[in-house]
Protein backbone atom coordinates (compact mmCIF):
# COMPACT_ATOMS: atom_id res chain seq x y z
CA UNK A 1 0.00 0.00 0.00
CA UNK A 2 0.91 3.67 -0.20
CA UNK A 3 3.24 5.06 2.50
CA UNK A 4 2.25 7.74 5.01
CA UNK A 5 5.00 10.10 3.64
CA UNK A 6 6.10 11.30 7.09
CA UNK A 7 9.21 13.49 7.26
CA UNK A 8 9.42 13.79 11.06
CA UNK A 9 7.36 13.57 14.24
CA UNK A 10 7.93 15.65 17.32
CA UNK A 11 6.09 15.24 20.60
CA UNK A 12 5.07 18.36 22.53
CA UNK A 13 3.30 17.89 25.87
CA UNK A 14 3.09 18.64 29.57
CA UNK A 15 5.73 15.98 30.47
CA UNK A 16 8.39 18.27 29.06
CA UNK A 17 9.78 21.65 30.23
CA UNK A 18 9.04 23.22 26.83
CA UNK A 19 5.39 22.09 27.08
CA UNK A 20 3.48 22.74 23.81
CA UNK A 21 6.25 24.66 21.98
CA UNK A 22 6.56 22.75 18.68
CA UNK A 23 9.96 24.33 17.88
CA UNK A 24 11.53 23.00 21.07
CA UNK A 25 9.60 19.73 21.43
CA UNK A 26 11.62 16.49 21.46
CA UNK A 27 11.75 14.59 18.16
CA UNK A 28 10.82 10.94 17.86
CA UNK A 29 13.44 8.51 16.61
CA UNK A 30 12.50 6.50 13.47
CA UNK A 31 13.66 2.85 13.56
CA UNK A 32 13.31 0.00 11.10
CA UNK A 33 10.69 -2.53 12.14
CA UNK A 34 9.48 -5.79 10.54
CA UNK A 35 6.15 -4.09 9.73
CA UNK A 36 7.58 -0.71 8.60
CA UNK A 37 8.99 2.17 10.63
CA UNK A 38 8.60 2.51 14.39
CA UNK A 39 8.89 5.97 15.98
CA UNK A 40 10.13 6.06 19.59
CA UNK A 41 10.83 8.57 22.33
CA UNK A 42 11.79 7.87 25.95
CA UNK A 43 11.14 10.53 28.60
CA UNK A 44 13.37 11.26 31.54
CA UNK A 45 12.14 10.05 34.96
CA UNK A 46 8.83 11.73 35.79
CA UNK A 47 6.98 12.36 39.04
CA UNK A 48 3.63 10.74 39.76
CA UNK A 49 1.01 12.55 37.68
CA UNK A 50 -1.10 12.89 34.58
CA UNK A 51 0.69 14.10 31.44
CA UNK A 52 -0.80 15.20 28.13
CA UNK A 53 0.87 15.02 24.74
CA UNK A 54 0.14 15.00 21.03
CA UNK A 55 2.21 14.22 17.95
CA UNK A 56 3.14 17.11 15.65
CA UNK A 57 3.75 15.51 12.25
CA UNK A 58 5.62 17.13 9.35
CA UNK A 59 5.01 15.45 5.98
CA UNK A 60 7.29 15.21 2.96
CA UNK A 61 5.34 17.90 1.09
CA UNK A 62 5.97 20.35 3.97
CA UNK A 63 2.44 20.23 5.40
CA UNK A 64 2.01 19.69 9.17
CA UNK A 65 -0.70 18.18 11.33
CA UNK A 66 -1.45 17.52 15.01
CA UNK A 67 -2.24 13.81 15.48
CA UNK A 68 -3.28 11.84 18.56
CA UNK A 69 -1.76 8.57 19.69
CA UNK A 70 -3.98 5.75 18.32
CA UNK A 71 -3.06 3.52 21.28
CA UNK A 72 -3.40 6.06 24.09
CA UNK A 73 -5.31 4.84 27.13
CA UNK A 74 -6.33 8.40 28.03
CA UNK A 75 -8.09 10.89 25.80
CA UNK A 76 -8.27 14.41 27.20
CA UNK A 77 -10.62 17.25 26.26
CA UNK A 78 -8.67 19.92 28.17
CA UNK A 79 -8.65 23.54 26.93
CA UNK A 80 -10.88 22.63 24.02
CA UNK A 81 -8.18 20.39 22.50
CA UNK A 82 -8.33 16.65 22.13
CA UNK A 83 -5.02 15.38 23.46
CA UNK A 84 -3.56 12.01 24.35
CA UNK A 85 -2.25 11.39 27.86
CA UNK A 86 -0.41 8.93 30.06
CA UNK A 87 -0.05 8.52 33.81
CA UNK A 88 2.87 7.85 36.09
CA UNK A 89 1.86 6.15 39.34
CA UNK A 90 -1.75 5.42 40.29
CA UNK A 91 -3.40 2.01 40.45
CA UNK A 92 -2.63 -0.55 37.79
CA UNK A 93 -5.70 -1.57 35.84
CA UNK A 94 -5.19 -5.28 36.43
CA UNK A 95 -4.90 -5.17 40.21
CA UNK A 96 -7.95 -6.11 42.34
CA UNK A 97 -9.59 -8.31 39.72
CA UNK A 98 -13.20 -9.32 40.40
CA UNK A 99 -14.60 -11.73 37.83
CA UNK A 100 -17.90 -13.59 37.74
CA UNK A 101 -16.88 -17.19 38.44
CA UNK A 102 -19.73 -18.83 36.56
CA UNK A 103 -20.90 -16.33 33.96
CA UNK A 104 -24.40 -16.99 32.65
CA UNK A 105 -25.06 -18.15 29.11
CA UNK A 106 -26.46 -15.34 26.97
CA UNK A 107 -30.04 -16.66 27.05
CA UNK A 108 -30.18 -16.17 30.83
CA UNK A 109 -29.19 -12.51 30.72
CA UNK A 110 -31.60 -9.72 31.59
CA UNK A 111 -29.94 -6.60 30.25
CA UNK A 112 -30.26 -2.97 31.38
CA UNK A 113 -29.24 -0.52 28.64
CA UNK A 114 -27.80 2.64 30.16
CA UNK A 115 -26.94 6.03 28.66
CA UNK A 116 -24.61 7.08 31.47
CA UNK A 117 -24.98 10.87 31.00
CA UNK A 118 -28.79 10.67 31.05
CA UNK A 119 -28.88 8.17 33.91
CA UNK A 120 -26.63 10.27 36.17
CA UNK A 121 -27.73 13.83 35.26
CA UNK A 122 -30.20 14.38 38.14
CA UNK A 123 -27.76 12.72 40.56
CA UNK A 124 -24.85 15.01 39.58
CA UNK A 125 -22.20 15.49 42.25
CA UNK A 126 -19.08 17.65 41.63
CA UNK A 127 -17.04 15.36 43.92
CA UNK A 128 -17.86 12.25 41.88
CA UNK A 129 -17.46 11.09 38.31
CA UNK A 130 -20.44 9.83 36.34
CA UNK A 131 -19.06 6.29 36.64
CA UNK A 132 -18.89 6.73 40.44
CA UNK A 133 -22.59 7.67 40.42
CA UNK A 134 -23.40 4.55 38.37
CA UNK A 135 -21.44 2.54 40.97
CA UNK A 136 -23.63 3.98 43.74
CA UNK A 137 -26.70 2.98 41.69
CA UNK A 138 -25.79 -0.73 41.69
CA UNK A 139 -28.06 -1.09 44.76
CA UNK A 140 -30.94 0.15 42.60
CA UNK A 141 -30.06 -2.17 39.69
CA UNK A 142 -29.80 -5.13 42.07
CA UNK A 143 -33.19 -4.34 43.57
CA UNK A 144 -34.68 -4.26 40.07
CA UNK A 145 -33.06 -7.65 39.51
CA UNK A 146 -31.20 -7.25 36.19
CA UNK A 147 -28.06 -9.36 35.78
CA UNK A 148 -26.33 -7.54 32.90
CA UNK A 149 -25.49 -3.90 32.21
CA UNK A 150 -24.81 -2.55 28.75
CA UNK A 151 -23.63 1.05 28.79
CA UNK A 152 -23.62 3.07 25.57
CA UNK A 153 -20.04 3.25 24.18
CA UNK A 154 -17.45 4.41 26.70
CA UNK A 155 -14.55 4.83 24.25
CA UNK A 156 -13.33 8.40 23.64
CA UNK A 157 -15.11 10.67 21.16
CA UNK A 158 -13.73 14.04 19.99
CA UNK A 159 -14.67 17.25 21.82
CA UNK A 160 -16.68 17.59 25.00
CA UNK A 161 -20.13 18.22 23.57
CA UNK A 162 -22.94 15.86 24.57
CA UNK A 163 -22.46 12.57 22.71
CA UNK A 164 -24.01 9.09 22.74
CA UNK A 165 -20.54 7.64 22.11
CA UNK A 166 -21.08 6.24 18.59
CA UNK A 167 -18.40 8.55 17.11
CA UNK A 168 -15.19 6.96 18.41
CA UNK A 169 -11.65 7.94 17.52
CA UNK A 170 -9.50 6.66 20.41
CA UNK A 171 -10.46 3.03 20.81
CA UNK A 172 -8.36 2.09 23.86
CA UNK A 173 -9.42 5.07 25.95
CA UNK A 174 -12.39 5.73 28.28
CA UNK A 175 -14.07 9.03 27.49
CA UNK A 176 -13.13 11.77 29.94
CA UNK A 177 -16.73 12.98 30.29
CA UNK A 178 -17.52 9.71 32.15
CA UNK A 179 -14.51 9.80 34.48
CA UNK A 180 -14.05 13.53 35.07
CA UNK A 181 -14.49 14.87 38.62
CA UNK A 182 -15.37 18.57 38.50
CA UNK A 183 -13.93 19.53 41.90
CA UNK A 184 -10.47 18.08 41.46
CA UNK A 185 -7.32 19.30 39.77
CA UNK A 186 -5.85 17.36 36.85
CA UNK A 187 -3.27 15.54 38.96
CA UNK A 188 -5.97 13.48 40.57
CA UNK A 189 -6.67 12.10 37.15
CA UNK A 190 -4.14 9.34 37.76
CA UNK A 191 -6.80 6.80 38.67
CA UNK A 192 -9.15 7.77 35.89
CA UNK A 193 -8.93 4.57 33.86
CA UNK A 194 -9.24 2.62 37.08
CA UNK A 195 -12.59 4.35 37.56
CA UNK A 196 -14.18 2.06 34.93
CA UNK A 197 -12.40 -1.00 36.35
CA UNK A 198 -13.69 -0.17 39.85
CA UNK A 199 -17.24 0.06 38.47
CA UNK A 200 -16.91 -3.26 36.60
CA UNK A 201 -15.49 -4.93 39.72
CA UNK A 202 -18.41 -3.62 41.80
CA UNK A 203 -20.92 -4.87 39.22
CA UNK A 204 -19.20 -8.27 39.19
CA UNK A 205 -19.45 -8.42 43.02
CA UNK A 206 -23.22 -8.31 42.50
CA UNK A 207 -23.04 -10.89 39.67
CA UNK A 208 -24.03 -8.24 37.11
CA UNK A 209 -22.42 -8.99 33.73
CA UNK A 210 -20.91 -6.10 31.79
CA UNK A 211 -21.52 -5.84 28.04
CA UNK A 212 -19.32 -3.40 26.15
CA UNK A 213 -20.93 -1.46 23.30
CA UNK A 214 -18.31 -1.65 20.53
CA UNK A 215 -18.42 0.66 17.50
CA UNK A 216 -16.20 -1.01 14.91
CA UNK A 217 -17.74 -0.02 11.59
CA UNK A 218 -16.52 3.58 11.53
CA UNK A 219 -14.39 6.23 13.24
CA UNK A 220 -14.50 10.01 13.31
CA UNK A 221 -12.20 11.84 10.87
CA UNK A 222 -9.90 12.62 13.84
CA UNK A 223 -8.98 8.88 13.93
CA UNK A 224 -5.17 8.99 14.36
CA UNK A 225 -4.21 6.34 11.78
CA UNK A 226 -6.09 8.32 9.14
CA UNK A 227 -4.20 11.49 10.06
CA UNK A 228 -0.76 9.87 9.98
CA UNK A 229 -1.07 9.73 6.17
CA UNK A 230 -0.14 12.81 4.15
CA UNK A 231 -3.01 11.90 1.80
CA UNK A 232 -6.00 10.44 3.65
CA UNK A 233 -6.93 8.37 0.58
CA UNK A 234 -3.73 6.34 1.19
CA UNK A 235 -4.81 5.20 4.67
CA UNK A 236 -5.55 1.43 4.46
CA UNK A 237 -7.73 1.39 7.59
CA UNK A 238 -10.41 3.59 6.07
CA UNK A 239 -12.45 2.97 2.93
CA UNK A 240 -15.71 1.61 1.59
CA UNK A 241 -16.44 -1.91 2.82
CA UNK A 242 -20.20 -2.62 3.00
CA UNK A 243 -23.20 -0.43 3.82
CA UNK A 244 -21.96 2.99 4.85
CA UNK A 245 -23.18 4.50 8.07
CA UNK A 246 -21.66 7.82 9.03
CA UNK A 247 -18.15 9.24 9.40
CA UNK A 248 -15.10 7.26 8.13
CA UNK A 249 -15.82 3.60 7.35
CA UNK A 250 -13.35 0.92 8.40
CA UNK A 251 -12.22 -1.24 5.49
CA UNK A 252 -12.11 -4.87 6.65
CA UNK A 253 -10.64 -5.93 3.28
CA UNK A 254 -7.30 -4.91 4.79
CA UNK A 255 -5.46 -7.03 7.35
CA UNK A 256 -4.39 -3.98 9.38
CA UNK A 257 -8.05 -3.10 10.08
CA UNK A 258 -8.91 -6.65 11.09
CA UNK A 259 -5.86 -6.78 13.37
CA UNK A 260 -6.61 -3.38 14.91
CA UNK A 261 -10.25 -4.13 15.76
CA UNK A 262 -9.36 -7.58 17.13
CA UNK A 263 -6.67 -5.94 19.33
CA UNK A 264 -9.23 -3.41 20.60
CA UNK A 265 -11.62 -6.23 21.63
CA UNK A 266 -8.78 -8.20 23.21
CA UNK A 267 -7.64 -5.16 25.21
CA UNK A 268 -11.05 -4.67 26.86
CA UNK A 269 -11.48 -8.41 27.45
CA UNK A 270 -8.03 -8.84 29.02
CA UNK A 271 -7.83 -5.68 31.10
CA UNK A 272 -11.42 -5.06 32.12
CA UNK A 273 -12.88 -8.59 32.26
CA UNK A 274 -15.95 -7.59 30.28
CA UNK A 275 -18.51 -10.37 29.85
CA UNK A 276 -19.66 -9.58 26.34
CA UNK A 277 -19.55 -7.18 23.40
CA UNK A 278 -22.41 -5.64 21.46
CA UNK A 279 -21.28 -4.97 17.88
CA UNK A 280 -22.88 -1.77 16.63
CA UNK A 281 -24.17 -1.41 13.04
CA UNK A 282 -23.26 -4.89 11.80
CA UNK A 283 -24.82 -4.21 8.37
CA UNK A 284 -21.73 -2.02 7.81
CA UNK A 285 -19.22 -4.80 8.60
CA UNK A 286 -20.95 -7.92 7.27
CA UNK A 287 -20.18 -9.18 3.76
CA UNK A 288 -22.68 -11.66 2.39
CA UNK A 289 -22.38 -11.43 -1.40
CA UNK A 290 -24.39 -14.25 -2.93
CA UNK A 291 -23.69 -16.32 0.17
CA UNK A 292 -19.95 -16.38 -0.54
CA UNK A 293 -18.18 -18.28 2.19
CA UNK A 294 -15.57 -15.69 3.26
CA UNK A 295 -16.55 -12.55 5.15
CA UNK A 296 -13.48 -10.54 6.23
CA UNK A 297 -15.73 -8.44 8.49
CA UNK A 298 -17.86 -9.49 11.45
CA UNK A 299 -17.78 -13.25 10.71
CA UNK A 300 -13.97 -13.32 10.81
CA UNK A 301 -13.88 -11.11 13.91
CA UNK A 302 -16.38 -13.32 15.80
CA UNK A 303 -14.49 -16.48 14.78
CA UNK A 304 -11.15 -15.08 16.00
CA UNK A 305 -12.70 -13.85 19.25
CA UNK A 306 -14.28 -17.25 19.93
CA UNK A 307 -10.92 -18.95 19.39
CA UNK A 308 -9.22 -16.41 21.66
CA UNK A 309 -11.85 -16.70 24.42
CA UNK A 310 -11.58 -20.47 24.19
CA UNK A 311 -7.79 -20.33 24.64
CA UNK A 312 -8.25 -18.11 27.68
CA UNK A 313 -10.89 -20.46 29.12
CA UNK A 314 -13.47 -17.65 29.16
CA UNK A 315 -16.90 -19.29 29.09
CA UNK A 316 -20.31 -17.89 28.17
CA UNK A 317 -18.98 -14.67 26.67
CA UNK A 318 -21.83 -12.85 24.88
CA UNK A 319 -21.26 -11.77 21.28
CA UNK A 320 -24.31 -9.66 20.41
CA UNK A 321 -24.95 -8.18 16.97
CA UNK A 322 -26.89 -5.00 16.27
CA UNK A 323 -27.88 -6.23 12.85
CA UNK A 324 -31.02 -4.32 11.90
CA UNK A 325 -31.50 -5.68 8.38
CA UNK A 326 -34.17 -4.12 6.11
CA UNK A 327 -36.29 -7.23 6.57
CA UNK A 328 -35.74 -7.78 10.29
CA UNK A 329 -36.19 -11.56 9.95
CA UNK A 330 -33.07 -11.74 7.69
CA UNK A 331 -31.04 -11.14 10.85
CA UNK A 332 -31.88 -14.71 11.96
CA UNK A 333 -30.02 -16.33 9.07
CA UNK A 334 -27.17 -13.82 9.53
CA UNK A 335 -26.59 -14.56 13.22
CA UNK A 336 -26.72 -18.31 12.53
CA UNK A 337 -24.01 -17.93 9.84
CA UNK A 338 -21.86 -15.36 11.65
CA UNK A 339 -21.81 -17.55 14.77
CA UNK A 340 -22.51 -14.82 17.33
CA UNK A 341 -24.63 -15.65 20.39
CA UNK A 342 -27.48 -13.25 19.64
CA UNK A 343 -28.74 -10.31 17.62
CA UNK A 344 -30.89 -7.29 18.37
CA UNK A 345 -34.40 -8.06 17.16
CA UNK A 346 -37.08 -5.39 17.24
CA UNK A 347 -40.40 -6.59 15.73
CA UNK A 348 -41.94 -6.60 19.24
CA UNK A 349 -40.93 -2.96 19.81
CA UNK A 350 -42.51 -1.81 16.54
CA UNK A 351 -45.73 -3.67 17.30
CA UNK A 352 -45.78 -2.05 20.74
CA UNK A 353 -45.30 1.36 19.09
CA UNK A 354 -48.39 0.87 16.91
CA UNK A 355 -50.35 -0.45 19.93
CA UNK A 356 -52.58 -2.80 17.99
CA UNK A 357 -52.08 -6.52 18.07
CA UNK A 358 -52.55 -8.35 14.78
CA UNK A 359 -52.53 -12.01 13.73
CA UNK A 360 -48.85 -11.64 12.89
CA UNK A 361 -48.11 -10.71 16.51
CA UNK A 362 -47.95 -14.48 17.15
CA UNK A 363 -44.87 -14.73 14.93
CA UNK A 364 -43.35 -11.79 16.79
CA UNK A 365 -43.93 -13.43 20.16
CA UNK A 366 -42.44 -16.70 18.89
CA UNK A 367 -39.26 -14.70 18.70
CA UNK A 368 -36.67 -17.50 18.85
CA UNK A 369 -38.22 -19.37 15.90
CA UNK A 370 -35.57 -20.33 13.28
CA UNK A 371 -32.63 -19.30 15.47
CA UNK A 372 -30.01 -22.03 15.94
CA UNK A 373 -30.44 -23.82 19.29
CA UNK A 374 -27.52 -21.96 20.93
CA UNK A 375 -28.58 -18.51 19.71
CA UNK A 376 -31.30 -16.08 20.80
CA UNK A 377 -32.83 -12.80 19.72
CA UNK A 378 -32.18 -9.86 22.04
CA UNK A 379 -35.65 -8.34 22.47
CA UNK A 380 -36.93 -5.02 23.76
CA UNK A 381 -39.84 -2.60 23.63
CA UNK A 382 -37.63 0.48 24.05
CA UNK A 383 -34.02 1.43 23.36
CA UNK A 384 -31.80 4.50 23.13
CA UNK A 385 -32.66 5.08 19.45
CA UNK A 386 -36.37 5.87 19.91
CA UNK A 387 -38.79 7.84 22.03
CA UNK A 388 -40.18 5.99 25.05
CA UNK A 389 -43.04 3.53 24.78
CA UNK A 390 -45.21 5.72 27.04
CA UNK A 391 -44.69 8.55 24.53
CA UNK A 392 -45.45 6.35 21.51
CA UNK A 393 -48.68 5.16 23.11
CA UNK A 394 -49.59 8.83 23.53
CA UNK A 395 -49.40 9.25 19.77
CA UNK A 396 -45.79 10.55 19.68
CA UNK A 397 -46.90 13.80 21.27
CA UNK A 398 -44.15 15.93 22.78
CA UNK A 399 -44.88 15.57 26.49
CA UNK A 400 -47.58 12.92 25.99
CA UNK A 401 -49.76 12.53 29.05
CA UNK A 402 -47.90 9.83 30.92
CA UNK A 403 -50.61 9.34 33.53
CA UNK A 404 -53.15 8.19 30.95
CA UNK A 405 -50.70 5.97 29.06
CA UNK A 406 -48.25 4.25 31.37
CA UNK A 407 -50.54 1.27 32.13
CA UNK A 408 -50.87 0.50 28.41
CA UNK A 409 -47.19 -0.48 28.39
CA UNK A 410 -47.85 -3.34 30.86
CA UNK A 411 -48.96 -6.20 28.55
CA UNK A 412 -45.89 -5.50 26.36
CA UNK A 413 -43.65 -5.74 29.43
CA UNK A 414 -45.31 -9.05 30.41
CA UNK A 415 -44.75 -10.33 26.85
CA UNK A 416 -41.09 -9.25 26.94
CA UNK A 417 -40.37 -11.46 29.96
CA UNK A 418 -42.43 -14.51 29.00
CA UNK A 419 -41.31 -15.10 25.40
CA UNK A 420 -38.03 -16.59 24.27
CA UNK A 421 -35.12 -14.21 23.86
CA UNK A 422 -32.87 -12.00 25.93
CA UNK A 423 -35.01 -9.24 27.44
CA UNK A 424 -33.49 -5.77 27.56
CA UNK A 425 -34.82 -2.76 29.47
CA UNK A 426 -33.81 0.75 28.45
CA UNK A 427 -32.99 3.06 31.36
CA UNK A 428 -36.11 4.74 32.75
CA UNK A 429 -38.45 2.24 31.09
CA UNK A 430 -38.85 0.53 34.45
CA UNK A 431 -40.63 3.58 35.92
CA UNK A 432 -42.34 4.81 32.77
CA UNK A 433 -40.02 7.66 31.83
CA UNK A 434 -41.53 9.70 29.02
CA UNK A 435 -39.92 11.68 26.22
CA UNK A 436 -40.30 12.23 22.50
CA UNK A 437 -37.45 11.64 20.04
CA UNK A 438 -37.56 12.53 16.33
CA UNK A 439 -36.75 9.64 13.96
CA UNK A 440 -34.07 11.66 12.17
CA UNK A 441 -32.19 14.96 12.27
CA UNK A 442 -30.31 16.96 14.87
CA UNK A 443 -32.86 16.58 17.66
CA UNK A 444 -31.94 12.95 18.27
CA UNK A 445 -28.62 13.04 20.11
CA UNK A 446 -29.48 15.43 22.92
CA UNK A 447 -29.48 15.12 26.69
CA UNK A 448 -32.62 13.40 28.00
CA UNK A 449 -31.99 13.20 31.70
CA UNK A 450 -33.88 10.45 33.49
CA UNK A 451 -36.81 11.94 35.36
CA UNK A 452 -35.88 10.43 38.72
CA UNK A 453 -37.33 13.36 40.67
CA UNK A 454 -40.55 13.63 38.72
CA UNK A 455 -41.49 10.07 37.81
CA UNK A 456 -39.67 7.34 39.70
CA UNK A 457 -41.60 7.95 42.94
CA UNK A 458 -45.12 8.72 41.72
CA UNK A 459 -47.87 6.06 41.61
CA UNK A 460 -47.24 5.10 38.00
CA UNK A 461 -43.47 4.91 38.51
CA UNK A 462 -43.80 2.71 41.58
CA UNK A 463 -46.41 0.43 39.96
CA UNK A 464 -44.24 -0.13 36.86
CA UNK A 465 -41.05 -0.64 38.87
CA UNK A 466 -42.80 -3.30 40.96
CA UNK A 467 -44.15 -4.98 37.80
CA UNK A 468 -40.68 -5.12 36.20
CA UNK A 469 -39.16 -6.35 39.44
CA UNK A 470 -41.77 -9.14 39.62
CA UNK A 471 -41.37 -10.11 35.94
CA UNK A 472 -37.57 -10.27 36.27
CA UNK A 473 -37.91 -12.45 39.38
CA UNK A 474 -40.28 -14.84 37.54
CA UNK A 475 -37.92 -14.97 34.56
CA UNK A 476 -34.99 -15.88 36.79
CA UNK A 477 -36.90 -18.45 38.86
CA UNK A 478 -38.33 -20.44 35.95
CA UNK A 479 -35.58 -21.45 33.50
CA UNK A 480 -38.01 -22.87 30.93
CA UNK A 481 -39.01 -19.27 30.09
CA UNK A 482 -35.58 -19.04 28.45
CA UNK A 483 -36.30 -22.14 26.33
CA UNK A 484 -37.43 -21.83 22.71
CA UNK A 485 -40.64 -23.84 23.24
CA UNK A 486 -43.69 -21.89 22.12
CA UNK A 487 -47.24 -22.78 21.09
CA UNK A 488 -48.85 -22.01 18.66
CA UNK A 489 -45.69 -22.44 16.63
CA UNK A 490 -47.39 -22.02 13.25
CA UNK A 491 -49.68 -19.06 12.67
CA UNK A 492 -51.09 -17.35 9.61
CA UNK A 493 -52.12 -13.77 8.83
CA UNK A 494 -55.73 -14.97 8.45
CA UNK A 495 -56.02 -16.19 12.05
CA UNK A 496 -57.93 -13.35 13.69
CA UNK A 497 -59.49 -15.62 16.34
CA UNK A 498 -58.12 -18.25 18.72
CA UNK A 499 -57.38 -21.64 17.12
CA UNK A 500 -59.49 -24.72 17.86
CA UNK A 501 -57.43 -25.39 21.01
CA UNK A 502 -58.13 -21.86 22.33
CA UNK A 503 -54.68 -20.33 21.71
CA UNK A 504 -53.51 -17.46 19.52
CA UNK A 505 -54.78 -13.93 18.90
CA UNK A 506 -58.28 -12.62 19.22
CA UNK A 507 -57.97 -9.40 17.22
CA UNK A 508 -61.45 -8.10 18.06
CA UNK A 509 -60.94 -8.36 21.82
CA UNK A 510 -57.16 -7.66 21.71
CA UNK A 511 -56.32 -10.81 23.70
CA UNK A 512 -53.39 -13.19 23.19
CA UNK A 513 -52.96 -16.65 24.73
CA UNK A 514 -49.84 -18.78 24.29
CA UNK A 515 -48.14 -21.66 26.02
CA UNK A 516 -44.49 -22.21 27.07
CA UNK A 517 -42.75 -25.19 28.69
CA UNK A 518 -39.42 -26.78 29.49
CA UNK A 519 -37.38 -28.15 32.38
CA UNK A 520 -36.86 -26.59 35.78
CA UNK A 521 -33.42 -26.59 37.47
CA UNK A 522 -33.88 -30.19 38.59
CA UNK A 523 -34.79 -31.43 35.12
CA UNK A 524 -38.51 -31.71 35.96
CA UNK A 525 -41.26 -30.38 33.70
CA UNK A 526 -42.70 -26.92 34.11
CA UNK A 527 -45.50 -25.46 32.02
CA UNK A 528 -46.90 -21.99 31.47
CA UNK A 529 -50.00 -20.52 29.92
CA UNK A 530 -49.67 -16.77 29.33
CA UNK A 531 -52.67 -14.51 28.78
CA UNK A 532 -52.19 -10.89 27.63
CA UNK A 533 -55.02 -8.37 27.57
CA UNK A 534 -54.15 -5.35 25.41
CA UNK A 535 -57.63 -3.82 25.69
CA UNK A 536 -59.18 -1.28 28.06
CA UNK A 537 -61.79 -3.86 29.12
CA UNK A 538 -61.89 -6.70 31.66
CA UNK A 539 -63.53 -9.50 29.72
CA UNK A 540 -64.29 -12.99 30.96
CA UNK A 541 -61.93 -15.22 28.97
CA UNK A 542 -62.06 -18.96 28.34
CA UNK A 543 -58.46 -20.05 28.92
CA UNK A 544 -57.22 -23.49 27.72
CA UNK A 545 -54.78 -25.60 29.78
CA UNK A 546 -52.69 -28.56 28.57
CA UNK A 547 -53.17 -30.50 31.83
CA UNK A 548 -55.55 -30.42 34.80
CA UNK A 549 -54.42 -29.53 38.28
CA UNK A 550 -53.74 -26.48 40.44
CA UNK A 551 -52.23 -23.73 38.30
CA UNK A 552 -50.64 -20.75 40.03
CA UNK A 553 -51.01 -17.30 38.47
CA UNK A 554 -47.51 -15.99 39.28
CA UNK A 555 -48.37 -12.44 38.24
CA UNK A 556 -51.52 -12.03 40.35
CA UNK A 557 -50.57 -14.40 43.19
CA UNK A 558 -53.70 -16.56 42.83
CA UNK A 559 -54.26 -20.30 42.51
CA UNK A 560 -56.86 -21.84 40.20
CA UNK A 561 -58.07 -25.43 40.10
CA UNK A 562 -58.43 -26.60 36.51
CA UNK A 563 -60.66 -29.70 36.12
CA UNK A 564 -61.64 -30.00 32.46
CA UNK A 565 -58.74 -28.26 30.69
CA UNK A 566 -60.50 -24.87 30.68
CA UNK A 567 -60.89 -21.95 33.06
CA UNK A 568 -63.17 -18.94 32.65
CA UNK A 569 -61.94 -15.82 34.51
CA UNK A 570 -61.77 -12.04 34.23
CA UNK A 571 -58.39 -10.64 33.10
CA UNK A 572 -57.46 -7.11 34.13
CA UNK A 573 -57.33 -4.50 31.36
CA UNK A 574 -53.87 -3.79 29.89
CA UNK A 575 -52.46 -6.58 31.99
CA UNK A 576 -52.28 -10.37 31.97
CA UNK A 577 -51.77 -13.68 33.75
CA UNK A 578 -48.79 -16.05 33.90
CA UNK A 579 -50.19 -19.47 34.85
CA UNK A 580 -47.65 -22.04 36.06
CA UNK A 581 -47.74 -25.72 37.01
CA UNK A 582 -44.97 -28.18 37.78
CA UNK A 583 -45.06 -31.56 36.06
Amino acid sequence: GALPKIKEICIPGTFNATKWDINKAPKMEPKEHEKGILYEYTTKKLNTGYYEYKFYVTFKNGSTRWVNDPCTKYGSHSNGNDNSAFIVGGKRINEDEVIIKNPLPTEQLIIYEMMVDDFTKQKDNPDKSKLDIVKESIVYLSELGINALEMLPWTTVPGNEFNWGYEPFLFFSVDERLTDIKNVNANNNINRLHNLKTLINALHEEKIHVIMDGVFNHARSEFPYLNFYQESKDCPYIGKFEQSGYFEDFNFENGCTREFIFDVCRYWIDNFNIDGIRFDYVTGIHRDNNNQSYDPGITTLVKKLKEYLNEKGKKNFSLILENLTDNRYDAINDVNKIGATSTWFDPLMYEAFTDKIKPYTMRTLNSAKDFDADKRPLIYIENHDHGTLVNKLGGNMVGANRNTNWYRTQPYAIALFTISGIPMIHNGQEFGDEYYMPDEGDGRVVQRELNWNKYSQDNAGKALFNLYKKLIKIRKEYPSLTSTNFYPNEYSKEDIKFNDKGYGVNVEHQIIIFSRWGNDRNGKNERFVVVLNFSQYEPNINIPFPINGTWKDLLNNKEHKVGNYWLNIKVKSNYGCIFYIAG
